[in-house]
C-alpha cells in the first residue's frame, strides 16, 4: 500500500505531464506520499502496464489424462439422460443418442448457398447412433477434433431433445456429463458405476444411407418412390403436393413440399423467438412435426417399414436440410441424387 509501479507521463524539462509528447510514458515508481522516480523510458516505444515480478518456483507438471487408444479418438460417457434440464418426458425411455456433425461453414454469408428452407441453419452430417442403458448411460468412441452435437431418441428413434450448441473431443480425450442440458451446478451422484461403464466404449452405428453426407434425395426420394409417388405426380396430384424427386428451384419438388410441414429450428431474428439457446423438449423434430403425425396415423393406408420411419425421422430431426455440403458445385451434384464424398474432418 506504500509503493506502486506506474506508467506516467511527466516531461523532466517543464516538471509536469506532457500530452504531446510522441512516446509520453514511461515506467514509474511511486510512493503514497506523491514521489516519483523515473525507473526506465524509451523515447522510441512508449510503456505502459508495469507488472512487478519475481522468481518463482517452477509448479510441478500434471501427467497427461490423454489416452489415444484409437487413433483419431476420445470417449463420451453420460452418467444418466434422465438427468436432463429441462425434464424429458417421464413416460418417454430413451434408447439411442444420435451422433451428428456440424459442418465447417465454407462459404460467407448465412444463406448463400442455403442447405435447407432453416434460415441461417448450420449445416450437418449424421455419424450414427449408439446405444443408451436402462440406467440412463451411455459410453461411446466418437471421433476427435470435429464439432458434435447429440440427440436423445425415443423407442421409434426420434429425437426427445437435442443438444443446442457442439462439443469436441481432443485425441484420447475421456469427457463426461451428468445427463442432458445438465443442471448447472450440478455434480455426478456418488453411486456405484453405471451399465455403460461396466463395458467398452460403443461404437458409432452408421446411420441410414443418405444421412452422411445428408442427401434428402438419397435418405427421403426412396421412401416417397414407395409409398407415395403413385398418387403425389403428375396434373392430378392429391392434393395438389407432388411428390416426386424433379429438381424445384434450389431443391425439389418433394422437398418444397414436404419441408414446410417439418418443425424445424431457424434463426428469426431474436434468441427468444426461436427459443435459443436452450429448447424444451419436442419442439423441433420428428416427434413435434405435422408431417410425421399424419404418417403414424397411417396417412392413405400408408403402413412404414423401421428403415423407412428410421429415414424419415433422421431428416426431420436433422433440422429437414436438404443438402449435406456448402460446396455450389456437391449441391447441384446432389440436387440430381449423385453420391458425394463426406466433408473431411474439421
Amino acid at each position: 500500500e506504500n509503493y506502486f509501479l506506474a506508467a506516467y507521463s511527466f516531461d523532466p524539462l517543464i516538471g509536469e505531464p506532457h500530452a504531446n509528447a510522441a512516446n509520453m510514458f514511461g515506467l514509474y515508481l511511486l510512493d503514497r506520499f506523491g514521489n516519483k522516480e523515473l525507473l526506465y523510458r524509451d523515447v522510441n516505444i512508449g510503456s505502459l502496464w508495469p507488472t512487478p515480478l519475481r522468481a518463482r518456483q517452477r509448479p510441478p507438471t500434471l501427467a497427461s489424462t490423454l489416452e489415444e487408444t484409437h487413433e483419431g479418438e476420445g470417449t463420451f460417457f453420460v452418467q444418466n439422460i434422465a438427468e436432463s434440464w429441462p425434464q424429458l418426458p417421464k413416460e418417454t425411455t430413451i434408447e439411442r443418442l444420435r451422433i451428428l456433425q456440424v459442418l465447417l461453414k465454407t462459404t460467407p454469408h448465412a444463406n448463400t448457398p442455403k442447405v435447407g428452407l432453416a434460415n441461417a441453419s448450420p449445416g450437418k452430417q449424421v455419424l450414427g447412433t449408439v446405444p443408451v442403458e436402462s440406467d440412463g448411460s451411455a459410453y461411446f468412441r466418437a471421433p476427435a477434433g470435429v464439432p458434435l452435437l447429440f440427440q436423445a431418441l425415443d423407442q421409434r428413434g426420434m429425437a426427445v431433445q437435442t443438444m443446442r450448441s457442439v462439443t469436441y473431443l481432443q485425441p484420447g480425450e475421456q469427457a463426461t456429463c451428468i445427463g442432458c442440458h445438465q443442471y448447472p451446478g450440478r455434480v455426478p451422484s456418488p453411486r456405484q458405476s453405471s451399465l455403460a461403464q461396466l463395458r467398452n466404449p460403443s461404437t458409432i452405428a452408421a446411420g441410414p444411407d443418405g444421412s452422411k453426407p445428408l442427401s434428402y434425395p438419397l435418405l427421403v426420394q426412396p421412401v416417397l418412390e414407395k409409398h407415395c409417388v403413385k398418387c403425389h405426380s403428375g396434373a392430378d396430384a392429391g392434393g395438389g403436393i407432388v411428390l416426386t424427386g424433379t429438381p424445384e428451384g434450389s431443391f425439389s419438388a418433394s422437398y418444397n413440399a414436404l419441408a414446410p410441414r417439418v418443425s424445424f429450428s431457424e434463426w428469426k431474428g431474436s434468441p427468444g423467438a426461436n427459443s435459443e439457446p436452450q429448447t424444451k423438449p419436442d419442439v423441433f423434430g420428428a416427434r413435434a412435426s405435422p408431417l410425421m403425425a399424419l404418417l403414424m396415423q397411417g396417412h392413405k393406408g400408408v403402413e412404414l417399414s423401421d428403415d423407412d420411419l428410421e429415414r424419415l425421422a433422421t431428416w426431420m430431426d436433422a433440422n429437414a436440410l436438404f443438402y449435406g455440403t456448402f460446396d455450389p458445385h456437391d449441391q447441384q451434384r446432389q440436387q440430381q441424387g449423385e453420391r458425394i464424398a463426406p466433408p473431411e474432418r474439421n
